[in-house]
């Protein structure tokens, strides 16, 4: 008997299994249409050899292949093989990635894409891997990735421009040695594509620098590289970015600092900024001050609409922290704040959570729009290269706040804060 497309749609919203929704592919033409696309709308790869297997699905099924709307890639090496397994791995290496650029020109409706490589089988390509997007059809909504900074993936997104939220792991500026793809000829077949035996002297600084009419809709960046965002802001509609400083030298990160927030004025974003998250890797408590000062002070529209902001070293002395409070006052929007407490001695951390709450309320007598705190710690007592997150919410009915902790591992729930204000 034929059920109604809203009946079949009931029973494969409480389906949980992924091998219950492909035995229901089985029952019916009915259930199959449905459980279909329960199926293969979200796809995340993990292993190599299983990913071998469902591009190769993919790229011989293109009715399959065009209900994957969200894409992760995230390719894991076993450390536990065996010297027989270790022997075969640069075969796997060769041919995963191929496999899996004809798989992506199969997803014409493929919106989100992710591509973790992190340095895994990757290194036939030296991370050079974004010409498994050249000839992809899709466009994007959001796309994450780790790669090089290479031609193809600046031609990629080029003719993205549909991106609202981009994450690039590296940026180059150009004037190096970049390989060439992997041919992709009839002799492919006889001989697995890999990366080309010849190398292009030096690549422009044309070809490595996206196109101001690329990215129309950009809304949300995240780049690990401050040039990045020096290069991409202007001239875009961006109103959240995380990145962090390249400099280490107080001089040359204030040079970094005036250029970056010079970018970040000529953003197009109509409601102003409503997130910044600034890294560093060594914070001091002058240059937070200087910061915030700089950005207050500068022509980056923040003051009534920045909602999130970080991260900034709160100062130890009393005088110092309520100049520091006296800067946030002037954000009226801001609703979440993240600071460095690293130089706190002893830290809130080896306190417990009266301490958070007490600096958290603090903070509140001056910016009682402040909901969230988050204090980062690399002092907190679980190991010299390993820091803490400790988050401070005030829920609304609740009469104390709540104090959360996590590890830093770049995976912990406020990680991501800035991208939800």
């Amino acid at each position: 008997m034929e059920l109604s497309l809203e009946a079949y749609r009931i029973i494969i919203n409480n389906v949980r299994s992924r091998v219950d929704l492909a035995t229901l592919c089985l029952v019916s033409k009915g259930f199959r249409r449905v459980a279909e696309r329960a199926l293969y709308n979200t796809l995340f790869m993990h292993e190599a050899a299983r990913t071998k297997q469902i591009c190769k699905a993919l790229a011989s099924q293109s009715r399959v292949a065009e209900l994957v709307e969200a894409l992760t890639i995230a390719i894991e090496e076993d450390d536990r093989r065996g010297e027989e397994e270790e022997r075969v791995r640069p075969e796997t290496q060769e041919d995963i990635w191929p496999a899996i650029s004809d798989a992506l020109k199969k997803m014409a409706r493929l919106r989100h894409l992710s591509v973790v490589i992190d340095g895994t089988l990757s290194s036939p390509y030296s991370g050079r891997l974004a010409w498994i997007l050249n000839d992809c059809p899709f466009r994007l909504k959001s796309f994450h990735s780790d790669m090089r900074w290479d031609e193809d993936l600046v031609r990629f997104l080029n003719v993205q421009d549909e991106i609202e939220d981009l994450y690039i792991g590296d940026y180059d500026e150009g004037q190096e040695a970049n390989p060439t793809a992997p041919s992709r000829s009839l002799g492919a077949a006889v001989n697995p594509p890999g990366p080309s035996t010849r190398l292009r002297s030096y690549v422009s600084h044309s070809n490595l620098t996206i196109s101001p009419s690329a990215l129309p809709h950009l809304y949300t960046l995240e780049c690990t590289f401050s040039e990045a965002a020096i290069a991409i802001v202007p001239g875009r509609p961006v109103s959240k970015l995380k990145t962090c400083f390249s400099r280490t030298d107080p001089e040359g990160k204030r040079e970094e600092m005036q250029v970056l927030f010079k970018a970040l004025g000529m953003a197009l974003a109509a409601g102003g900024w409503h997130a910044l998250d600034i890294a560093d890797a060594e914070y001091e408590e002058k240059f937070a001050m200087d910061l915030t000062s700089t950005m207050l002070a500068g022509g980056v529209s923040t003051r009534g609409t920045l909602k999130y902001l970080g991260t900034l070293v709160l100062p130890v002395g009393g005088r110092e922290r309520l100049l520091f409070y006296g800067l946030l006052m002037q954000l009226r929007r801001l609703c979440c704040v993240e600071l460095e407490i690293t130089a706190w001695n002893p830290s809130p951390a080896i306190v417990g959570s009266v301490a958070f709450r007490a600096l958290g309320n603090e903070l509140r007598l001056y910016c009682p729009g402040v909901v969230k705190i988050v204090f980062v710690s690399m002092n907190a007592g679980v190991g010299d290269d390993i820091g803490e997150r400790t988050t401070v919410e005030w829920v609304k009915g609740e009469g104390m706040a709540r104090v959360e902790s996590e590890v830093m591992n770049g995976m912990g729930g406020s990680e991501g804060l800035w991208r939800d204000v």
